[in-house]
């Protein structure tokens, strides 16, 4: 407000100097002109005056007299024109000033408006950003509690997984079932626990479950090469079942989807091997015995031996396909090293069903009748399963297709078929 008053004052001082020196200007310029017009009269001391001279001098004076008077109302009215100036130049002054002010105080207001939008606009930001923030810090939160809830049972579902594989090892497939019923419903999803339900399921003979939990293992892992194998084992099964002629293009058809499964498998890992740790070539083997195509059968069952040499499986199939093709020096050379490993496995695993099923073939086939039907028994009293003895029966059957006679076949497939009838 002081700067202002300053401007003001300063401003009608110059105004009101300006308009006086203007005035003194205009009359001084006014005197000069009538000085110059005057006629002027000399008197001499001496010399008597005259009343002409005399009339003339007081008309001199008289001039002068209103002359001075006219400089005086000539003064007088720059007097109020500086004044009225001055005073047209004060509104003038206040009017801009206050124009200026008004202005001034609208930018001011003008601006803490702003300020104030602003402020509260940055107080909204603020807000959206903590709650945000909070929002984001709570779903971390949770998402961190899901991930260990997630690892907690990931933890399980694996520890499932292992006990349940021991169980398959240790022929205990209730306990195993069980387990892996427990896997699936803590992670329904979970593609190793539905491969070994299927395969558990597989063995048990439900074929059409094991298919559907093979297959909805495949849907969550294509490319789960055990899985596939398994699908081709179960669908390979299946179809042995369908033995009439009314069931023979069924079982066609699922036998050459079980040959593609198990090519498919195969070729992704010719190592591949089942739960029981049986070479799967040993199942395609099975699948051309089956379909007469015994040539390629004997090629499958020497990759399984090559790829499981310590197992009886491929063997004893080897022997009994050369028995049955008339090769005799072959047979009983496979027949032999079918006894030397199974004594070997049956030291270490006297559980081992199906080597102990294979060891009463070869011991059959090699003249050992007694022996042969004393491991059959044993087998039996072991409550071996029903699918086991179908594949039991099934092998003496092929072994009795040989050109030269087994001795003891008959009684060996009586006692078989008796076991069949009392197991379920």
């Amino acid at each position: 407000m002081s700067s202002s008053s300053g401007g003001r004052s300063r401003f009608r001082q110059h105004t009101e100097f300006f308009l006086l020196v203007g005035a003194v200007a205009l009359a001084a310029l006014a005197l000069f002109v009538a000085l110059r017009s005057e006629r002027r009269v000399t008197l001499d001391p001496g010399q008597e005056v005259t009343v002409t001279d005399a009339e003339a001098i007081l008309e001199r004076a008289n001039d002068a007299v209103n002359f001075a008077d006219g400089i005086l109302s000539f003064l007088e009215g720059v007097s109020v024109l500086v004044a009225i100036a001055v005073a047209a130049g004060g509104l003038l002054v206040r009017s801009t000033i206050q124009r200026q002010a008004d202005a001034t105080t609208k930018f001011a207001e003008e601006t803490e408006r702003r300020l104030a939008e602003r402020e509260q606009r940055l107080d909204e930001m603020e807000a959206a950003f903590t709650q945000r923030l909070e929002g984001m810090v709570a779903d971390t939160r949770r998402e961190i509690q899901a991930v260990k809830e997630q690892g907690r049972e990931s933890f399980r579902v694996l520890s499932l997984l292992v006990l349940a594989e021991q169980q398959v090892r240790a022929r205990n497939i209730d306990t195993a079932l069980e387990m892996l019923h427990s896997a699936r419903a803590l992670d329904p999803d979970n593609h190793a626990a539905n491969y070994l339900l299927g395969y558990l399921y597989t063995s048990r003979r439900e074929y059409d479950r094991a298919i559907e939990l093979l297959e909805q293992a495949l849907e969550q892992e294509a490319g789960f090469t055990p899985a596939i194998a398994a699908l081709g084992l179960a669908l390979r099964r299946k179809g042995d079942t369908l033995d009439t002629p009314r069931q023979h293009d069924e079982r066609d058809r699922l036998w050459a989807a079980a040959e593609r499964k198990l090519i498919e498998a195969l070729h992704k890992d010719p190592r591949l091997t089942d739960a029981d740790g049986e070479s799967y070539y040993g199942t395609l083997g099975g699948l051309y015995r089956r379909q007469g195509r015994h040539n390629a059968a004997i090629d499958a069952y020497e990759q399984a031996h090559r790829v499981t040499p310590n197992k009886s499986y491929p063997i004893i199939n080897l022997a009994t396909l050369y028995h049955h093709q008339g090769n005799q020096e072959r047979a009983a050379h496979f027949f032999r090293q079918v006894i030397d490993a199974a004594v070997l496995q049956l030291d270490d695993d006297p559980r081992d069903q199906w080597t102990r099923a294979d060891y009463a073939q070869a011991l059959l086939a090699t003249g050992d009748v007694e022996a042969a039907l004393s491991q059959l028994q044993m087998l039996i009293d072991q409550n071996a399963p029903r699918g086991l003895l179908e594949t039991v029966r099934s092998g003496l059957e092929f072994l009795g297709e040989a050109p030269e006679p087994v001795t003891g076949l008959d009684a060996m497939l009586h006692l078989v078929d008796s076991a069949l009838e009392t197991t379920a």
